[in-house]
């Protein structure tokens, strides 16, 4: 093996080196990004459960779309009793026996009077309720100008109530408890927070937060964060997509510079090569995970600039080939 290496010739040996050196910083890349804190967040999960009293309601959120040019998210709402003095579960709904109400803070909401207070009858078997949920403001990355390291934050506060068989009002215990399994690049973390102050985030280490956020729930109240961010493949391909385009601009200028110095022909297929490389990088730019609008900022930076010299130099090649007669295809 060592006498085939060393017979290798040098350039071939440098090629091999940096394929080599690309599949480990590839590996070590998908390892890194496929990292996720879905333990941690299990974790604390079980632990405010435990805290909290069985006759509850757990109410699930999914993340169902995100549109980032309105700052936008669509989120289905559905509220789960585990004990039967609350209601009764089938597969995909469930029945309250006391008359209940939800309310969610939402800018758009879907309850049958226009408000964002759902109510259920008792007895009646419901499912859940969809909610459009307005971006929290504040974060310069919460653009989608910075694709595809845009991030995005909704939070989703949450109250309820019941009615008992007084017809009194009651505080309805609530766990808010995320159910999102996937949107297309998109990757989404939920965290707790308080309903009293939603930059104070519930953690696993601190006990304080634990009890403050249990004494919330208790009363009917809760607070749940979800950050929206881009995929690890979502920006594994964008990077491979943008070396594309790099690497097409590197080698249309060489070859444009060698045939304006006289060092190449101004050759029919030169002039084909640089016709393919222009309608190759408007292609790639399609090809940008979550279609981003044109003009975020790696347009600015990366195509705009890369696509306008090698419009230049193809058509360079294309003038020098139709005036020089000194040479023959």
């Amino acid at each position: 093996m060592f006498t085939y290496w060393r017979n290798i010739h040098p350039g071939g040996k440098r090629i091999i080196s940096i394929l080599v050196v690309m599949c480990l910083v590839y590996i070590g890349s998908m390892v890194a990004l496929s990292q996720s804190n879905d333990d941690a967040a299990r974790a604390l999960d079980d632990k405010l459960s435990t805290l909290l009293p069985h006759e509850r309601l757990n109410v699930y959120t999914k993340l169902i779309s995100v549109d980032p040019l309105k700052g936008e998210a669509l989120a289905r709402i559905e509220p789960w009793p585990l004990d039967e003095s609350l209601g009764f579960r089938y597969r995909s709904g469930w029945m309250p026996v006391h008359d209940m109400s939800i309310h969610v803070d939402a800018i758009v909401g879907a309850s049958t009077t226009g408000d964002n207070l759902y109510k259920f009858k008792k007895n009646v078997p419901v499912g859940g309720f969809d909610v459009i949920l307005d971006e929290q403001s504040g974060s310069p990355a919460s653009n989608v100008s910075w694709y595809p390291l845009d991030v995005y934050s909704f939070e989703i506060p949450m109250s309820g109530s019941y009615k008992d068989v007084n017809g009194a009002t009651q505080d309805l215990p609530i766990l808010p408890l995320d159910y999102t399994k996937s949107i297309d690049t998109f990757k989404i973390t939920m965290s707790h927070a308080l309903w009293t102050n939603s930059k104070e985030i519930i953690q696993n280490n601190n006990s304080k937060t634990i009890e403050n956020a249990t004494r919330e729930y208790k009363t009917g109240i809760s607070s749940s964060i979800f950050e929206v961010n881009r995929s690890g493949s979502t920006k594994v391909l964008t990077v491979i997509i943008l070396l594309s385009m790099l690497t097409a601009l590197g080698s249309i200028i060489p070859m444009a510079f060698l045939v304006a110095t006289r060092k190449r022909p101004p050759t029919l297929s030169a002039l084909t090569w640089g016709a393919a490389l222009t309608f190759s990088m408007i292609g790639l730019r399609g090809l940008f995970p979550g279609s981003p609008p044109l003009g975020i900022l790696i347009d600015k930076i990366v195509y705009f600039p890369a696509l306008l010299i090698t419009l230049i130099c193809s058509l360079s090649i294309l003038i020098m080939w139709s005036y020089r007669e000194d040479y023959v295809n």
